[in-house]
C-alpha cells in the first residue's frame, strides 16, 4: 500500500519509547482527509544523540518522531500536504498535551513546547513510499529594513514607559502563539486585546461625558462578554459609538462568535482550543484594532 510518513526532530526529550498505532479519526479532528477516514496511524519514538549542550557528562539526547500512515489509494500532493503539515502537526501537540497531563513535566534536555506551522513547514521530513517529497524552500519572513523615524519614537516612548503598552502587544503575542502551536493561549491574548481597547475607548468616552471614575469603575470590571452584551443606546456600548461604521455590525458579530465563544469555552469549560478557533480569534482582533484604534 502507498505509505506517507513524516519525520520531525523535537528540540526536547520525551520519555516516550517504542510506537504507537492510533485511529486516524480518533487524533485528526481538523482539516481531516476523506481517503484517511479508518485507517491506522503509527508514531514511532526514537532517541537520538543531541550534541555538547553543556559540560556536563550527562548523555545528552532528544527525541525524533516518525507519524506513518497507509493509503488505500495514491494521495494527492495536496492531501499529502493536509497530511503532513495540518494533520501531523495536530497529532503531534495532542502527544505533547498528553505528556503534560500524564508527567506534568515542561522541560526535559529542553522545554516541552507545543509545535507550530512555521516548525513543520521548516523542519519536517516528508516521504512518500520512502521518497523525499519536498518540491520548495521553506523560510520565515526576512525584514532587514531599518525601523523608520516615527517607528523609533514609538519604540522609545514605550522603552522608557512614557506610553502605555498597547492592545496590539497582547494580539501580537497571541499571533506568535498561534505560530507556535500554543492555540488556548493565542484565544487568551487575543481576546484580552480586544477587552484592554475596549476598555480604553469606552472610558475615555465616558469620561468625556462627565462621568466621574467612581461611575466607570464597575463598567471595567466587566467581562468581555458581559461589555460586548451591553444595549446599543446605552453610552457603555461600542455599537453607540461605532455602530454606523459599515464594517461594523458584522465584525461585532464575529467578537461574540470567533472570540469571545471558544474563550468562554476555555475558561469555564476546559475546552482547549483547535488551531481553527486560534487562527479565527486572531484574525478577529487584528480587523477589531484596525477599526477601534
Amino acid at each position: 500500500m502507498p505509505t506517507v510518513e513524516v519525520i520531525i526532530d523535537l528540540p526536547f526529550f520525551l520519555r516516550l519509547e517504542g510506537s504507537f498505532t492510533v485511529q486516524y479519526k480518533e487524533v485528526c479532528q481538523e482539516s481531516q482527509l476523506p481517503e484517511l477516514m479508518g485507517q491506522d496511524v503509527q508514531m514511532m519514538f526514537e532517541r537520538r544523540p543531541a550534541g555538547s549542550i553543556d559540560k556536563s557528562d550527562w548523555p545528552k539526547e532528544r527525541s525524533t518522531v516518525a507519524v506513518r500512515v497507509e493509503t488505500p489509494t495514491q494521495l494527492s500532493n495536496d492531501s499529502v500536504n493536509t497530511f503532513a503539515i495540518r494533520n501531523c502537526l495536530e497529532i503531534l501537540n495532542k502527544v505533547i498535551l498528553s505528556y503534560y497531563s500524564t508527567t506534568g513535566e515542561v522541560s526535559n534536555a529542553g522545554f516541552i513546547t507545543p509545535l507550530g506551522t512555521s516548525y513543520m513547514q521548516l523542519f519536517a521530513e516528508i516521504r512518500v513510499d520512502g521518497k523525499d517529497f519536498r518540491d520548495r524552500w521553506p523560510s520565515q519572513s526576512i525584514n532587514t529594513f531599518p525601523l523608520q523615524r516615527d517607528q523609533i519614537e514609538k519604540f522609545t516612548a514605550f522603552l522608557t514607559g512614557k506610553e502605555e503598552w498597547p492592545a496590539r502587544l497582547f494580539l501580537t503575542s497571541a499571533i506568535l502563539s498561534l505560530e507556535q502551536g500554543q492555540y488556548s493561549l493565542a484565544v487568551l491574548q487575543a481576546a484580552t486585546s480586544v477587552e484592554l481597547r475596549i476598555t480604553q475607548v469606552i472610558r475615555k468616552k465616558l469620561a468625556a461625558a462627565g462621568w466621574s471614575n467612581k461611575a466607570i469603575k464597575p463598567y471595567k470590571r466587566k467581562t468581555l462578554g458581559a461589555k460586548l452584551d451591553i444595549p446599543k443606546t446605552d453610552p457603555r456600548s461600542l455599537e453607540t459609538h461605532y455602530g454606523q461604521v459599515p464594517e461594523f455590525p458584522k465584525l461585532y458579530q464575529r467578537l461574540k462568535e470567533d472570540l469571545n465563544k471558544p474563550r468562554n469555552h476555555l475558561i469555564h469549560n476546559g475546552h482547549l482550543a483547535s488551531h481553527e478557533h486560534a487562527k479565527k480569534a486572531v484574525e478577529v482582533a487584528r480587523d477589531f484594532l484596525k477599526i477601534v484604534n
